[in-house]
């Protein structure tokens, strides 16, 4: 609410501010537009705040279709304020409002949707978003309830009328609340007539100016752009000037963005010039709540967290050095670090390099996979980065410091060479893991910033052969708990007792070390270099300089004094990061037809992103669309490629949340191999049931277990009596002891044809329902389908688990908080469609 209540001040007095949003940075801006505006019509303002958001992406309000108002606590201000007659209650009218929200009383509703039906915010809420090629703010009310007039449509009258009240409150002149975006793409013209636009039909009474880590990673020119921005404000709006807050994560970027906006202050006319020292003074807020921003049901926010003392270990300093010498050069070579792109770009490689947590063997495995395009394989070569590096050496040169950049060169190459089987920091973690064996009572959990990172260390602590005492991974797992950042919070009831080891940061895991009295003392904190010396430079400000955050001052304290000796680096500020590096891979489905064979009567369909795809006109994508009558809860609804429109918002799989996905089906015990091939799968599944038959079925032959099954099937599906096949046929769904010595080309799944019968016979056997499902679409169905599937398949099926209007995994014992945080990262996974059609009309 801190962030809110700076809002309202800044709408009210016009004032301008920097808001150090920490460590949670906030995700969701516009829930602070609502907040605050819902507080303004609690105290009477029934017009609200009008305000504008700049830069977003065209997703930006998508979170206000998931996040509900209750509506009781609605209707009891909208009785208060009703104005029938004049209402002293009432500071700011506005009559029109009173019918609009009175439809949330309205008995057809009640009916229809339940008593316990609570709007969204993003049905209340009139928004509006301005997009490159902006015309005009085009009128909202489409937008307004839309999801309960989707629930509405057999009740044609009932719609119609809440349409005609939506129109009143959807016009930008005078919507009250309104909210306007801008679209982080568009120019700076653009951006102007975009203004002039509004300042017409009315000015907003406060900006908010994203200054996140998202977009500081997106525009590379930022603080020049977002001051420029801020100056244009006033110079567009000069007859009703808007508050402004600029919201950052970081204090060194809020610093030096205050140096930016009075740097280009002091260059404009004397006359249009602020002087006041307290322009965008930087306020520091606590933020700790992660997700949405808010609270989980229940939850208790801690005021003060318990003092506690971690213990830091730094690794890496060899690939530190060599870094930062990529960079020095990068500085002072003609047209700075825009110009030397590939020595900044060596210098990204090896700080990512220095963050795995398995070797460079390790990685170009998991490289190799079907569903890793080229491209991404490119990008992660070092040999193409040192290409890149001598190809700039001869056509534009570093003067003196050549020998320097060839020294440098060849250090980097010895230590790529070294870290094939191993990195120190994965050595490091591997002796972390060791301390279990010496001790039987011990546990040990490692958070990673990602699942890929999981994984692949994982595969590398499994074939480790260096833990005392002889001792293997297989017999210290059940000891060894590893888990993503996005899952912590979600595990850290379980885990008390385990000793901690955060294997590199995230924004998750430092809201947690710094705010949770869960974390347990004596935490381990395992940082390369770089990231260590950019955490030291995040925190020492903090502490320094920001009171708001004396609460987290013994927790930042305990890590400073362990980062205290490490060398000063002066790029780490602009090249750094506390949140390791992480190598990014790239699916093979988001490709051109340049890079990728496509198969005849594809379609072709564009993104806005830039990406491209090629996929069968019947092949079903998922289209966001929350109003429509066919969305799942998650917002999506099923789609053939064919009909498919230009504007439509598809779900695109990314490497990540595919990662995310496989690592929530296994911890809720599905068996997945994600790095094997369909054969292992296959044979996986093959295994399985072999197992499971000679638990659950103990009689003496074959056809005598074949009977039982027919039988406990018949039980539990009575339909499938006359559905099953003959017991000969049934015989092959468990005759599989050929499986293991069977060449792949020649084993055949030996399951069941159709999938209820398939998912009846997986009962009885044992197999849980989230497991069945995976068996059906990540192997049967497979394999099925194609001997060869591509990465996009994948992901189609993953998308189908998490998706499906009856996804399985929606009604699984998944958590309810691990599914929302899925279905976020699906959201932010949209793109609209520019173009789709058949590729010969396409070319």
């Amino acid at each position: 609410m801190a962030l809110a209540d700076l809002y309202l001040h800044a709408a009210q007095h016009r004032s301008r501010h920097i808001a150090m949003v920490w460590p949670a940075s906030l995700k969701t801006l516009p829930l602070v537009h609502a907040l605050a505006t819902l507080t303004r019509w609690n105290h009477g303002d029934k017009q609200g705040v009008r305000g504008l958001l700049f830069p977003v992406k065209s997703n930006a309000f998508h979170c206000l279709n998931h996040i509900h108002f209750d509506r009781g606590s609605i209707l009891r201000i909208v009785k208060e304020l009703v104005e029938v007659a004049d209402n002293p209650r009432v500071t700011r009218s506005m009559r029109d409002k009173d019918p609009f929200y009175f439809w949330l009383n309205d008995s057809s509703l009640r009916q229809v949707l339940g008593g316990c039906f609570n709007p969204t915010i993003g049905e209340l809420l009139p928004h509006y978003l301005a997009t490159p090629d902006f015309r005009v703010w085009k009128p909202c009310d489409a937008q307004l309830l839309a999801l309960t007039r989707a629930k509405l449509s057999r009740r044609g009258k009932a719609k119609e009328a809440l349409q005609m009240n939506s129109v009143i409150m959807g016009d930008p002149r005078t919507a009250p609340d309104a909210l306007f975006a801008l679209d982080g793409r568009m120019s700076d013209s653009e951006l102007r007539q975009a203004c002039k636009a509004l300042a017409e039909l009315g000015a907003p009474e406060v900006v908010i100016v994203q200054a996140t880590r998202a977009v500081r990673l997106e525009a590379p020119k930022w603080k020049r752009q977002l001051a420029r921005f801020c100056l244009m404000l006033e110079d567009v709006f000069r007859g009703c000037r808007p508050g402004v807050i600029v919201v950052t994560d970081e204090p060194h970027a809020a610093y030096e963005l205050k140096h930016e906006l009075w740097a280009q202050n002091h260059k404009r006319d004397s006359a249009g010039r602020w002087h006041s020292p307290h322009e965008f003074r930087i306020s520091g807020i606590p933020s700790a709540a992660g997700g949405v921003g808010l609270l989980s049901e229940g939850g208790q926010e801690i005021p003060s967290p318990a003092p506690r003392e971690f213990d830091v270990h730094i690794v890496d300093a060899d690939v530190a050095k060599a870094a930062n010498k990529f960079m020095h050069i990068a500085n002072t070579a003609p047209g700075g670090k825009l110009g030397a792109r590939p020595l900044v770009e060596a210098a990204s490689f090896l700080s990512r390099l220095a963050a795995l947590p398995c070797g460079v063997r390790h990685l170009s495995e998991h490289l190799a996979g079907l569903d890793v395009s080229d491209r991404a394989r490119a990008a992660f070569d070092w040999p193409g980065h040192m290409g890149a590096v001598h190809e700039f050496d001869r056509n534009v040169g570093v003067g003196d410091n050549r020998p320097a950049l060839m020294e440098c060169l060849d250090r980097s190459s010895r230590l790529f060479a070294n870290y094939n089987e191993a990195t120190p920091f994965a050595h490091k973690l591997a002796e972390l893991v060791a301390t279990v064996a010496t001790s039987k009572r011990r546990s040990v959990a490692i958070v990673f910033t990602n699942a890929l990172y999981l994984r692949l260390a994982e595969r590398f602590l499994v074939g480790y052969g260096q833990y005392p005492e002889d001792a293997t991974y297989d017999s210290l797992h059940e000891r060894v708990h590893l888990l993503s950042a996005p899952h912590l919070e979600d595990h850290l009831e379980k885990l008390q007792g385990s000793t901690l080891v955060f294997a590199g940061l995230s924004e998750d895991c430092l809201r947690l070390l710094l705010t949770d009295n869960r974390i347990p003392a004596h935490s381990v904190l395992l940082l390369t270099q770089r990231a260590g010396q950019f955490l030291r430079a995040t925190l020492n400000p903090i502490v320094e300089q920001m009171p708001e955050f004396k609460s987290y001052k013994p927790r930042m304290e305990s890590i400073l004094r362990q980062l205290k000796d490490l060398p000063e680096s002066a790029s780490v500020l602009s090249t750094g990061d506390y949140v390791l590096p992480t190598f990014r891979v790239e699916l093979s489905s988001n490709i051109t037809s340049s890079d990728n064979d496509v198969e005849p009567g594809s379609w072709v369909i564009r993104f806005d992103t830039g990406a491209t795809q090629y996929r069968h006109d019947t092949s079903e994508v998922y289209v966001y669309d929350p109003a429509s009558q066919l969305a799942t809860n998650a917002g999506f609804r099923p789609c053939q490629v064919c009909s498919l429109g230009v504007g439509n918002k598809v779900f695109i799989m990314s490497a990540d949340l595919r990662e995310a996905v496989e690592q929530v089906l296994r911890d809720a015990g599905v068996p997945i191999q994600s790095d094997k091939t369909f054969e292992s799968a296959l044979r996986s599944y093959h295994e399985q049931v072999q197992k499971r038959l000679a638990v659950r079925f103990t009689q003496a032959t074959l056809s005598d277990k074949v009977r039982a099954i027919r039988e406990e099937m018949i039980e539990l599906n009575p339909s499938l009596e006359t559905k099953l096949p003959s017991l000969q046929a049934m015989r092959l769904w468990i005759d599989l002891g050929h499986s293991p010595e069977t060449p792949f080309e020649q084993l055949r799944p030996q399951a069941p044809l159709r999938e209820a019968t398939f998912k009846a016979f997986a009962e009885v056997l044992g197999f849980s329902e989230l497991e069945a499902a995976y068996q059906w679409q990540r192997v049967i169905t497979a394999v099925r389908n194609s001997r060869r599937l591509d990465g996009r398949h994948v992901s189609d099926i993953y998308a189908y688990m998490l998706l499906q209007p009856e996804s399985v995994m929606a009604n699984s014992s998944i958590r309810r908080q691990t599914l929302t945080t899925l279905f976020n990262q699906a959201r932010e996974n949209v793109a609209t469609v520019e173009h789709v059609g058949p590729l010969l009309e396409s070319q």
